[in-house]
Protein backbone atom coordinates (compact mmCIF):
# COMPACT_ATOMS: atom_id res chain seq x y z
CA UNK A 1 0.00 0.00 0.00
CA UNK A 2 1.44 3.17 -1.06
CA UNK A 3 1.87 5.74 2.05
CA UNK A 4 0.35 9.24 1.16
CA UNK A 5 2.59 10.96 3.83
CA UNK A 6 -0.67 12.82 4.86
CA UNK A 7 -0.86 13.32 8.56
CA UNK A 8 -3.61 13.07 10.39
CA UNK A 9 -4.17 16.69 10.40
CA UNK A 10 -4.57 17.01 6.71
CA UNK A 11 -6.96 14.09 6.61
CA UNK A 12 -9.43 15.69 8.89
CA UNK A 13 -8.90 18.91 6.61
CA UNK A 14 -9.87 16.59 3.53
CA UNK A 15 -12.63 14.52 4.72
CA UNK A 16 -15.71 15.87 4.03
CA UNK A 17 -18.38 15.93 7.06
CA UNK A 18 -22.09 16.39 8.07
CA UNK A 19 -23.61 17.56 11.03
CA UNK A 20 -25.26 14.66 12.73
CA UNK A 21 -28.53 13.96 12.51
CA UNK A 22 -28.63 13.26 16.45
CA UNK A 23 -27.58 16.72 17.22
CA UNK A 24 -29.87 18.51 19.70
CA UNK A 25 -28.81 22.35 19.92
CA UNK A 26 -29.75 25.07 21.77
CA UNK A 27 -29.41 28.81 22.34
CA UNK A 28 -31.22 29.42 25.58
CA UNK A 29 -28.30 30.20 28.38
CA UNK A 30 -27.85 33.37 27.20
CA UNK A 31 -24.36 35.59 26.93
CA UNK A 32 -23.85 34.29 23.79
CA UNK A 33 -23.44 30.31 24.80
CA UNK A 34 -25.14 27.52 22.88
CA UNK A 35 -25.59 24.39 24.24
CA UNK A 36 -24.92 21.12 22.17
CA UNK A 37 -25.85 17.75 23.45
CA UNK A 38 -25.25 14.58 20.77
CA UNK A 39 -27.76 11.69 21.63
CA UNK A 40 -25.29 9.08 19.79
CA UNK A 41 -21.35 10.14 22.03
CA UNK A 42 -23.72 11.39 25.08
CA UNK A 43 -21.72 14.78 24.17
CA UNK A 44 -22.54 17.92 26.21
CA UNK A 45 -21.10 20.84 25.25
CA UNK A 46 -21.35 24.90 25.82
CA UNK A 47 -20.09 26.44 22.85
CA UNK A 48 -19.31 30.16 22.37
CA UNK A 49 -21.05 31.91 19.32
CA UNK A 50 -17.94 32.80 17.95
CA UNK A 51 -16.77 29.17 17.55
CA UNK A 52 -20.60 28.40 16.92
CA UNK A 53 -20.17 30.50 13.58
CA UNK A 54 -17.86 28.19 12.47
CA UNK A 55 -19.35 25.79 12.80
CA UNK A 56 -22.47 26.80 11.16
CA UNK A 57 -20.40 28.52 8.40
CA UNK A 58 -18.83 24.78 7.37
CA UNK A 59 -21.74 23.57 7.03
CA UNK A 60 -23.81 26.31 4.83
CA UNK A 61 -20.89 27.06 2.85
CA UNK A 62 -17.89 24.82 3.36
CA UNK A 63 -15.65 27.69 4.82
CA UNK A 64 -12.85 25.74 6.48
CA UNK A 65 -12.74 25.78 10.39
CA UNK A 66 -9.38 27.72 11.29
CA UNK A 67 -9.98 26.44 15.81
CA UNK A 68 -8.22 23.01 15.09
CA UNK A 69 -8.86 22.33 18.45
CA UNK A 70 -12.23 23.36 18.03
CA UNK A 71 -12.48 21.25 15.09
CA UNK A 72 -11.07 17.83 17.00
CA UNK A 73 -13.85 18.36 19.77
CA UNK A 74 -16.73 18.28 17.36
CA UNK A 75 -15.41 15.47 15.98
CA UNK A 76 -14.57 13.55 19.25
CA UNK A 77 -18.14 14.59 20.51
CA UNK A 78 -19.58 13.65 16.99
CA UNK A 79 -21.46 16.63 16.33
CA UNK A 80 -19.76 16.57 12.88
CA UNK A 81 -19.16 13.35 11.38
CA UNK A 82 -17.60 11.85 8.01
CA UNK A 83 -20.28 12.75 4.76
CA UNK A 84 -20.60 9.09 3.91
CA UNK A 85 -21.38 7.85 7.41
CA UNK A 86 -24.88 5.90 7.94
CA UNK A 87 -25.40 7.26 11.37
CA UNK A 88 -28.83 4.75 12.28
CA UNK A 89 -26.46 2.34 10.53
CA UNK A 90 -24.01 2.70 13.71
CA UNK A 91 -27.18 3.02 15.94
CA UNK A 92 -28.41 -0.37 14.82
CA UNK A 93 -24.79 -1.79 14.99
CA UNK A 94 -24.52 -1.07 18.65
CA UNK A 95 -28.19 -2.12 19.54
CA UNK A 96 -27.17 -5.64 17.96
CA UNK A 97 -23.97 -6.30 20.02
CA UNK A 98 -25.91 -4.82 23.17
CA UNK A 99 -28.71 -7.02 22.29
CA UNK A 100 -26.13 -10.27 21.76
CA UNK A 101 -23.87 -9.58 24.03
CA UNK A 102 -23.45 -13.06 25.60
CA UNK A 103 -20.79 -11.54 28.05
CA UNK A 104 -23.40 -10.29 30.64
CA UNK A 105 -25.62 -12.11 31.96
CA UNK A 106 -29.11 -10.84 33.47
CA UNK A 107 -31.19 -12.97 35.78
CA UNK A 108 -34.77 -11.84 37.46
CA UNK A 109 -35.61 -14.29 39.78
CA UNK A 110 -38.97 -14.50 41.87
CA UNK A 111 -38.60 -16.80 44.53
CA UNK A 112 -42.28 -16.67 45.27
CA UNK A 113 -45.39 -15.30 43.44
CA UNK A 114 -46.66 -14.48 47.03
CA UNK A 115 -47.41 -10.98 48.06
CA UNK A 116 -48.66 -9.55 51.61
CA UNK A 117 -50.09 -6.54 49.34
CA UNK A 118 -52.75 -6.02 47.36
CA UNK A 119 -51.85 -2.72 45.17
CA UNK A 120 -55.31 -1.41 43.36
CA UNK A 121 -52.99 -1.20 39.95
CA UNK A 122 -50.39 -4.02 39.69
CA UNK A 123 -50.09 -5.84 36.76
CA UNK A 124 -50.12 -9.42 38.55
CA UNK A 125 -53.33 -9.11 40.02
CA UNK A 126 -54.96 -12.31 40.05
CA UNK A 127 -51.40 -14.32 39.53
CA UNK A 128 -51.29 -14.66 43.35
CA UNK A 129 -49.12 -17.37 44.13
CA UNK A 130 -48.61 -19.27 47.74
CA UNK A 131 -45.54 -21.12 47.50
CA UNK A 132 -41.96 -20.28 47.79
CA UNK A 133 -39.46 -22.25 44.90
CA UNK A 134 -39.12 -25.87 46.02
CA UNK A 135 -35.59 -27.24 46.25
CA UNK A 136 -35.74 -29.36 42.86
CA UNK A 137 -36.70 -25.78 41.00
CA UNK A 138 -33.69 -24.24 42.61
CA UNK A 139 -31.58 -26.95 41.60
CA UNK A 140 -32.79 -26.97 37.58
CA UNK A 141 -32.49 -23.49 38.13
CA UNK A 142 -28.35 -23.73 39.24
CA UNK A 143 -28.19 -26.36 36.15
CA UNK A 144 -29.60 -23.21 33.89
CA UNK A 145 -27.43 -20.89 34.66
CA UNK A 146 -24.55 -23.41 34.34
CA UNK A 147 -25.53 -24.49 30.81
CA UNK A 148 -25.47 -20.61 29.98
CA UNK A 149 -22.71 -19.54 32.23
CA UNK A 150 -19.77 -20.07 29.12
CA UNK A 151 -18.20 -16.59 28.54
CA UNK A 152 -20.30 -14.93 30.45
CA UNK A 153 -18.29 -12.01 32.27
CA UNK A 154 -21.02 -10.26 34.89
CA UNK A 155 -23.93 -11.56 36.16
CA UNK A 156 -26.33 -9.66 37.96
CA UNK A 157 -29.54 -10.86 39.44
CA UNK A 158 -32.63 -8.76 40.46
CA UNK A 159 -35.33 -9.96 43.52
CA UNK A 160 -38.38 -9.72 42.15
CA UNK A 161 -42.28 -11.45 42.88
CA UNK A 162 -44.62 -11.11 44.15
CA UNK A 163 -43.06 -10.37 47.11
CA UNK A 164 -39.31 -11.32 47.06
CA UNK A 165 -38.92 -11.17 50.79
CA UNK A 166 -41.79 -13.55 51.71
CA UNK A 167 -39.09 -16.42 49.94
CA UNK A 168 -35.44 -14.86 51.84
CA UNK A 169 -34.50 -18.14 52.70
CA UNK A 170 -34.67 -19.01 48.78
CA UNK A 171 -32.72 -15.33 48.35
CA UNK A 172 -30.13 -16.77 50.74
CA UNK A 173 -29.66 -19.88 49.73
CA UNK A 174 -29.68 -19.49 45.52
CA UNK A 175 -27.25 -16.13 46.55
CA UNK A 176 -25.14 -18.78 48.10
CA UNK A 177 -24.66 -20.88 44.98
CA UNK A 178 -24.68 -18.28 42.39
CA UNK A 179 -21.80 -16.31 44.49
CA UNK A 180 -19.96 -19.56 44.86
CA UNK A 181 -20.38 -19.86 40.92
CA UNK A 182 -19.37 -16.73 40.19
CA UNK A 183 -16.05 -16.91 42.17
CA UNK A 184 -15.19 -20.31 40.66
CA UNK A 185 -15.49 -18.73 37.37
CA UNK A 186 -14.09 -15.48 37.88
CA UNK A 187 -17.54 -13.70 36.87
CA UNK A 188 -18.38 -10.56 38.04
CA UNK A 189 -21.75 -11.11 40.37
CA UNK A 190 -24.11 -8.12 41.39
CA UNK A 191 -27.64 -7.96 42.64
CA UNK A 192 -30.50 -5.76 43.51
CA UNK A 193 -34.32 -6.74 44.59
CA UNK A 194 -37.50 -4.88 43.84
CA UNK A 195 -39.54 -5.08 47.39
CA UNK A 196 -42.58 -2.98 48.89
CA UNK A 197 -40.25 -2.69 51.69
CA UNK A 198 -43.06 -3.47 54.22
CA UNK A 199 -40.36 -7.00 55.29
CA UNK A 200 -37.39 -4.80 55.14
CA UNK A 201 -36.61 -4.80 59.14
CA UNK A 202 -32.62 -4.12 59.50
CA UNK A 203 -32.37 -7.96 60.01
CA UNK A 204 -33.25 -9.08 56.49
CA UNK A 205 -31.44 -6.05 55.04
CA UNK A 206 -28.10 -7.36 56.97
CA UNK A 207 -29.03 -10.42 55.22
CA UNK A 208 -29.47 -9.25 51.75
CA UNK A 209 -26.14 -7.62 52.55
CA UNK A 210 -24.30 -11.07 53.27
CA UNK A 211 -26.09 -12.26 49.63
CA UNK A 212 -24.37 -9.01 48.08
CA UNK A 213 -27.98 -7.11 47.25
CA UNK A 214 -26.13 -3.44 46.49
CA UNK A 215 -29.46 -1.99 45.94
CA UNK A 216 -32.71 -1.89 46.65
CA UNK A 217 -35.80 -0.51 45.51
CA UNK A 218 -38.93 0.39 47.53
CA UNK A 219 -42.89 1.90 46.61
CA UNK A 220 -44.82 4.17 47.80
CA UNK A 221 -47.67 6.43 46.09
CA UNK A 222 -47.38 9.64 48.59
CA UNK A 223 -48.11 10.59 52.00
CA UNK A 224 -49.47 8.37 54.53
CA UNK A 225 -53.43 8.71 53.58
CA UNK A 226 -53.02 8.20 50.23
CA UNK A 227 -50.33 5.48 50.21
CA UNK A 228 -52.48 3.61 52.40
CA UNK A 229 -55.03 3.79 50.13
CA UNK A 230 -53.89 2.62 46.98
CA UNK A 231 -51.25 -0.01 48.40
CA UNK A 232 -52.97 -2.05 51.42
CA UNK A 233 -52.18 -5.15 53.33
CA UNK A 234 -54.27 -8.43 51.85
CA UNK A 235 -56.67 -7.36 55.07
CA UNK A 236 -56.60 -3.72 53.88
CA UNK A 237 -54.78 -2.14 56.58
CA UNK A 238 -51.89 0.77 55.89
CA UNK A 239 -48.39 -0.25 55.12
CA UNK A 240 -46.62 3.42 54.99
CA UNK A 241 -45.38 3.79 58.46
CA UNK A 242 -44.39 0.45 58.28
CA UNK A 243 -42.00 1.13 55.22
CA UNK A 244 -41.14 4.37 56.57
CA UNK A 245 -40.07 2.97 59.45
CA UNK A 246 -37.95 0.24 57.55
CA UNK A 247 -36.52 2.76 55.43
CA UNK A 248 -34.86 4.93 58.27
CA UNK A 249 -33.86 1.57 60.33
CA UNK A 250 -32.02 0.24 57.39
CA UNK A 251 -30.82 3.65 55.56
CA UNK A 252 -27.15 2.79 56.54
CA UNK A 253 -27.13 -0.52 55.48
CA UNK A 254 -28.68 -0.47 51.95
CA UNK A 255 -28.62 2.11 49.26
CA UNK A 256 -32.42 2.92 48.33
CA UNK A 257 -34.11 3.70 45.46
CA UNK A 258 -37.45 4.91 46.21
CA UNK A 259 -39.84 4.96 43.25
CA UNK A 260 -42.61 7.71 43.87
CA UNK A 261 -45.91 6.02 41.78
CA UNK A 262 -47.47 9.10 39.98
CA UNK A 263 -50.97 9.49 38.17
CA UNK A 264 -53.69 12.05 38.18
CA UNK A 265 -54.82 11.32 41.24
CA UNK A 266 -51.71 11.79 43.48
CA UNK A 267 -49.45 13.97 41.57
CA UNK A 268 -49.76 17.09 43.69
CA UNK A 269 -48.88 15.18 46.66
CA UNK A 270 -45.32 13.93 45.53
CA UNK A 271 -43.73 16.57 47.20
CA UNK A 272 -44.97 15.94 50.41
CA UNK A 273 -42.64 12.74 50.18
CA UNK A 274 -39.82 14.54 49.69
CA UNK A 275 -40.75 17.21 52.33
CA UNK A 276 -41.06 14.20 55.21
CA UNK A 277 -37.15 12.82 53.82
CA UNK A 278 -36.16 16.27 54.21
CA UNK A 279 -37.39 16.54 57.54
CA UNK A 280 -36.08 13.41 58.46
CA UNK A 281 -32.86 14.14 57.14
CA UNK A 282 -33.23 10.70 54.84
CA UNK A 283 -31.88 12.64 51.41
CA UNK A 284 -28.47 11.74 51.42
CA UNK A 285 -29.50 7.78 51.89
CA UNK A 286 -32.42 7.82 49.73
CA UNK A 287 -33.25 7.75 46.12
CA UNK A 288 -36.35 9.14 44.86
CA UNK A 289 -37.77 9.83 41.52
CA UNK A 290 -41.20 9.47 40.30
CA UNK A 291 -42.50 6.61 38.54
CA UNK A 292 -45.19 6.04 35.97
CA UNK A 293 -48.36 4.35 36.87
CA UNK A 294 -49.52 1.80 33.58
CA UNK A 295 -53.24 0.34 33.37
CA UNK A 296 -51.97 -2.91 33.15
CA UNK A 297 -55.50 -4.34 34.66
CA UNK A 298 -59.02 -3.03 34.16
CA UNK A 299 -59.26 -2.43 37.65
CA UNK A 300 -57.52 1.16 37.05
CA UNK A 301 -58.72 3.72 34.40
CA UNK A 302 -56.39 4.60 31.85
CA UNK A 303 -57.35 8.25 31.97
CA UNK A 304 -55.71 8.13 35.57
CA UNK A 305 -52.66 7.70 33.69
CA UNK A 306 -50.27 10.37 32.19
CA UNK A 307 -49.03 10.12 29.05
CA UNK A 308 -45.84 10.46 27.97
CA UNK A 309 -45.58 13.99 27.09
CA UNK A 310 -47.12 15.22 30.64
CA UNK A 311 -45.08 12.67 32.67
CA UNK A 312 -42.38 14.30 31.31
CA UNK A 313 -43.31 17.86 32.12
CA UNK A 314 -44.33 16.47 35.82
CA UNK A 315 -40.82 15.02 35.93
CA UNK A 316 -38.92 18.12 35.04
CA UNK A 317 -40.88 20.20 37.72
CA UNK A 318 -40.40 17.33 40.04
CA UNK A 319 -36.49 17.44 39.93
CA UNK A 320 -36.46 21.29 40.04
CA UNK A 321 -38.35 22.14 42.32
CA UNK A 322 -36.96 19.17 44.98
CA UNK A 323 -32.78 20.03 43.74
CA UNK A 324 -32.62 16.84 42.63
CA UNK A 325 -29.03 16.72 40.52
CA UNK A 326 -30.27 16.95 36.95
CA UNK A 327 -27.21 14.38 36.10
CA UNK A 328 -28.67 11.57 37.88
CA UNK A 329 -30.93 11.19 34.72
CA UNK A 330 -28.51 12.34 32.46
CA UNK A 331 -29.34 10.77 29.23
CA UNK A 332 -27.25 8.04 27.55
CA UNK A 333 -27.25 6.34 24.90
CA UNK A 334 -27.74 2.18 25.34
CA UNK A 335 -26.74 -0.83 23.67
CA UNK A 336 -30.22 -2.48 24.19
CA UNK A 337 -33.50 -1.18 25.88
CA UNK A 338 -33.38 -4.17 28.99
CA UNK A 339 -33.70 -7.74 30.01
CA UNK A 340 -36.44 -8.31 27.38
CA UNK A 341 -34.43 -8.15 24.57
CA UNK A 342 -31.62 -9.28 25.87
CA UNK A 343 -30.33 -12.77 24.68
CA UNK A 344 -28.78 -13.89 27.41
CA UNK A 345 -31.34 -12.09 30.10
CA UNK A 346 -34.12 -14.38 31.68
CA UNK A 347 -36.85 -14.32 34.16
CA UNK A 348 -37.85 -17.00 36.08
CA UNK A 349 -40.61 -17.52 38.54
CA UNK A 350 -41.21 -19.84 41.30
CA UNK A 351 -42.38 -22.72 39.29
CA UNK A 352 -39.70 -22.36 37.16
CA UNK A 353 -41.43 -20.84 33.95
CA UNK A 354 -39.55 -18.40 32.02
CA UNK A 355 -40.36 -15.45 30.78
CA UNK A 356 -38.26 -12.38 28.76
CA UNK A 357 -40.19 -9.49 31.00
CA UNK A 358 -40.94 -9.20 34.30
CA UNK A 359 -44.24 -7.52 33.05
CA UNK A 360 -45.23 -11.33 31.37
CA UNK A 361 -44.33 -13.06 35.20
CA UNK A 362 -47.43 -15.12 36.57
CA UNK A 363 -49.18 -15.15 33.75
CA UNK A 364 -48.61 -18.61 31.75
CA UNK A 365 -49.35 -18.36 28.11
CA UNK A 366 -46.49 -15.73 28.22
CA UNK A 367 -43.66 -17.96 28.89
CA UNK A 368 -41.06 -18.73 26.57
CA UNK A 369 -40.60 -22.12 28.55
CA UNK A 370 -39.68 -23.75 32.19
CA UNK A 371 -35.72 -24.69 33.40
CA UNK A 372 -37.68 -27.88 35.07
CA UNK A 373 -37.48 -29.33 31.51
CA UNK A 374 -33.98 -29.47 31.28
CA UNK A 375 -32.58 -29.52 27.27
CA UNK A 376 -36.03 -28.43 26.01
CA UNK A 377 -36.62 -25.66 28.21
CA UNK A 378 -37.79 -23.86 25.48
CA UNK A 379 -40.78 -24.13 24.23
CA UNK A 380 -42.26 -20.44 22.48
CA UNK A 381 -39.31 -19.22 20.47
CA UNK A 382 -42.01 -16.58 18.47
CA UNK A 383 -42.24 -14.80 21.87
CA UNK A 384 -38.80 -14.96 21.91
CA UNK A 385 -38.28 -13.20 18.16
CA UNK A 386 -41.21 -10.61 19.08
CA UNK A 387 -39.04 -9.19 21.92
CA UNK A 388 -35.68 -9.68 20.30
CA UNK A 389 -36.22 -9.06 16.70
CA UNK A 390 -37.85 -5.00 16.65
CA UNK A 391 -35.98 -3.18 14.52
CA UNK A 392 -36.45 0.65 14.55
CA UNK A 393 -34.73 1.76 11.51
CA UNK A 394 -37.84 -0.01 9.82
CA UNK A 395 -40.32 2.41 11.73
CA UNK A 396 -40.68 5.98 10.85
CA UNK A 397 -41.79 7.05 14.72
CA UNK A 398 -38.00 5.74 15.05
CA UNK A 399 -35.77 6.12 12.74
CA UNK A 400 -36.33 9.83 12.32
CA UNK A 401 -36.32 10.17 15.64
CA UNK A 402 -33.02 12.31 17.41
CA UNK A 403 -33.49 10.23 20.51
CA UNK A 404 -33.47 6.97 18.92
CA UNK A 405 -29.67 5.94 20.17
CA UNK A 406 -31.31 6.60 24.00
CA UNK A 407 -34.64 4.98 23.63
CA UNK A 408 -33.48 1.85 20.95
CA UNK A 409 -37.55 1.89 20.03
CA UNK A 410 -38.89 1.92 23.42
CA UNK A 411 -39.94 -0.70 26.34
CA UNK A 412 -40.06 -3.93 24.01
CA UNK A 413 -43.20 -4.84 26.15
CA UNK A 414 -45.15 -1.78 25.53
CA UNK A 415 -44.89 -1.95 22.13
CA UNK A 416 -45.54 -5.65 22.24
CA UNK A 417 -49.08 -4.93 24.17
CA UNK A 418 -50.08 -2.28 21.64
CA UNK A 419 -48.84 1.13 24.07
CA UNK A 420 -46.85 3.81 24.09
CA UNK A 421 -43.26 3.29 23.58
CA UNK A 422 -41.45 6.85 23.36
CA UNK A 423 -38.69 7.84 25.32
CA UNK A 424 -40.23 10.36 28.00
CA UNK A 425 -37.42 13.04 27.52
CA UNK A 426 -38.28 13.67 23.79
CA UNK A 427 -41.22 16.14 24.95
CA UNK A 428 -39.34 18.65 27.31
CA UNK A 429 -35.28 17.73 25.97
CA UNK A 430 -34.92 21.47 25.07
CA UNK A 431 -35.77 22.11 28.53
CA UNK A 432 -34.13 19.67 30.54
CA UNK A 433 -30.74 20.01 28.74
CA UNK A 434 -30.67 23.36 29.77
CA UNK A 435 -31.44 22.86 32.78
CA UNK A 436 -29.11 20.36 33.64
CA UNK A 437 -26.03 22.54 31.67
CA UNK A 438 -26.72 25.55 34.05
CA UNK A 439 -26.54 22.81 36.92
CA UNK A 440 -22.91 21.06 35.41
CA UNK A 441 -21.63 24.86 34.73
CA UNK A 442 -22.90 25.63 38.91
CA UNK A 443 -21.11 22.71 39.80
CA UNK A 444 -17.75 23.04 37.54
CA UNK A 445 -17.86 26.41 39.14
CA UNK A 446 -18.29 25.62 42.69
CA UNK A 447 -14.93 22.49 42.42
CA UNK A 448 -12.87 25.39 41.05
CA UNK A 449 -13.73 27.91 43.91
CA UNK A 450 -13.27 24.83 45.83
CA UNK A 451 -9.06 24.41 44.31
CA UNK A 452 -8.79 28.30 45.32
Amino acid sequence: MEDTGKTKEECKEMMKLKQSEYNFIYDDLGKNQIVMYNSFTGALAVVKELQYEQFTNYLETGEEIKDKEFLDNLLKCGYLVPEDIDERFLVKERMMHGRYDYSRMSLTIAPTMACNFRCVYCFEQGHYGERLMDEGTQKNLMDFVKKHIAGVKSLYVTWFGGEPLIGMPVIEELSRQLIELCEEKEITYSAGIVTNGYLLTKENAERLKECQVGRVQITIDGPKEIHDMRRPLVNGNGTYDIIMKNIMDVKEVLPISLRINVDYDNIAEANKVMNFLREKDMLKYVSPYLGLVEPYNDNYQEDKCFSDEMYSKYNLKFLMDNHIPLQKTYPRARMNHCIADSCNGWVIDDTGKIYKCWNDIGIPEKAIGNINLGDDYLQRTDLIEKYSSFEPKLYDECKECKLLPICIGGCPHSRMEGRRVCEQRKFYMQEYLVECTKALLKQKHEQQNCKL
